[in-house]
């Protein structure tokens, strides 16, 4: 009989390969390209991923590859049994380009219900971070939507003597910046001829100079190259005077760094007669301007190079009679035009995403309202890890 050859009870050793280890420049590299969300599940991985996503340098780094992929705040307006709530969404630009048919009321869409919104203004939004007004209250703080984190501990409130002007001045104005210089947030308060600049971490209201020539300022700090800007109209030009004229206006920017004024020309070529304030606006990187012209146009410039007047150039241009749909066309507000320039994204006063084609010179927009939601606000915004403390 023959014996069965029975395989051998010794274990065979395995070679397993060894851990592969990356070196941490190459794992910070990876990690900043990520969105906010995913780091903060990260965090919680080690000790040591903790200390890199913490880290300022990881998180100026991260905002730097963040601020290429430039998202929107759309604020939602809610009517639930009789009560008025607010959602927030945030949604990426590109996505309005990857899919054009995007609904931004989709029942699927995600959106954060914060009814505590409701009490609230955006004064504006900076490096991830936005400066909110509890009117209420009376009071200013920084909150981080991508890292829903809490507000800011030091609640920012007016100076006693400056509350009642700020808050019922019709021409009060109050603006949110950041000071590359000192790394610094400010907020910057106009009311009749009045400036006062708030520099959080300093924690103190401080006048400062205004021009000796009086202005009135028309639209909310556009923020750009460590500045506010802002188009203004002389004040003894008369505020409602009919056919304004190129000489009776100008745009201020306000250095942050230094808090001393420049006065930049609009275009010599912008010689229209106007019945409305040109309004600035931050479009491709740039301060760029929009206005109402003859033959019912809306019209576009851009400043190429930041402080350059000779470098203002006409950008786009086209009927707004195709948005007849809309009741007040005088606040159409330009939000953001894709690398390509063909498609530029609008928001006007009743709701509605408008999308300008500019290639074949055609619009579409949303409804303004579906099942008790209206969107009621934009505010253009960055991903970021930025505390608010």
């Amino acid at each position: 009989m023959m014996s069965m050859v029975l395989p051998s009870n010794r274990q065979h050793k395995i070679n397993a390969p060894s851990p592969i280890t990356l070196p941490e420049e190459l794992i910070v590299q990876i990690l900043s390209m990520l969105n906010v969300k995913s780091l903060m599940k990260l965090k919680c991985v080690s000790k040591s991923w903790n200390s890199i996503i913490s880290d300022p340098f990881f998180v100026k780094m991260h905002l730097d590859k963040s601020s290429r992929i430039p998202h929107m705040m759309l604020f939602l307006s809610h009517i639930i049994d009789r009560c008025l709530y607010v959602s927030l969404h945030l949604s990426p630009v590109r996505g309005f380009l990857e899919n054009p048919s995007i609904d931004i009321f989709n029942k699927d869409s995600k959106c954060q219900r914060m009814e505590w919104l409701s009490h609230h203004r955006v004064i504006g939004s900076c490096n991830g971070l936005v400066c909110l007004l509890n009117y209420c209250k009376n009071e200013f703080y920084l909150w981080n939507p991508a890292t829903t984190r809490p507000f800011s501990e030091n609640l920012v409130s007016y100076p006693l003597a400056f509350q009642h002007q700020i808050l019922y001045y019709s021409d009060s104005k109050v603006s949110f910046g950041y000071d590359n210089l000192t790394n610094k947030y400010k907020l910057v308060a106009f009311y009749s001829k009045e400036v006062i600049v708030f520099t959080f971490e300093d924690n103190v209201w401080k006048n400062i100079k205004w021009f000796s020539v009086s202005y009135t300022i028309k639209n909310n700090g556009i923020y750009l190259s460590n500045s506010l800007n802002w188009s203004a109209l002389l004040d003894n030009k008369g505020l409602y005077k009919e056919n304004l004229n190129v000489e009776q206006l100008v745009i201020i920017s306000l250095d942050l760094g230094t808090e001393t004024y420049t006065k930049f020309q609009f275009p010599r070529e912008f010689d229209e007669l106007l019945s409305l304030v040109p309004i600035v606006c931050k479009l491709m990187d740039s301060l760029c301007f929009y206005h109402y012209a003859k033959e019912h146009s809306f019209v576009i410039w851009q400043m190429k190079e930041f402080g350059v007047e000779e470098s203002w150039t006409k950008f786009l241009k086209f009927d707004y009679h195709s948005l007849s749909d809309c009741s007040r066309i005088v606040d159409l507000l330009p939000l953001h035009v894709f690398e390509n320039g063909d498609m530029l994204i609008l928001e006007n006063n009743v709701g509605k995403l408008i999308r300008y084609y500019r290639k074949d010179n055609r619009v579409v927009w949303k409804p303004a309202h579906t099942n008790n939601c209206m969107l009621f606000s934009v505010i253009p915004y960055v991903e970021s890890l930025v505390s608010t403390f």
